[in-house]
C-alpha cells in the first residue's frame, strides 16, 4: 500500500511539473505574438506617415 501512494505521488507530481512547462509555453508564444503584432502596427503607423501609400492601381488600356 505505501508503494502506491509514493508511485501516486510522484505521477501527480511529474503531471503537475508537465502541466506547468506546457502552460508556460503557451503563454510564452502568445506573448511573442501580442509583441510581435503590437511592433508590426507600430511600424505600419509610422510608415504611414511618412506618406507611404500603396499607388493607385492602374488600368490596363482595352485591347481591341
Amino acid at each position: 500500500m505505501n508503494t502506491h501512494k509514493r508511485w501516486a505521488f510522484l505521477l501527480a507530481a511529474t503531471a503537475g511539473v508537465v502541466g506547468g512547462a506546457v502552460l508556460a509555453v503557451a503563454s510564452r508564444r502568445q506573448h511573442h505574438e501580442v509583441a510581435r503584432e503590437l511592433e508590426h502596427t507600430s511600424d505600419l503607423k509610422s510608415w504611414e506617415n511618412e506618406g507611404g501609400n500603396l499607388a493607385p492601381a492602374t488600368t490596363a488600356p482595352a485591347q481591341p
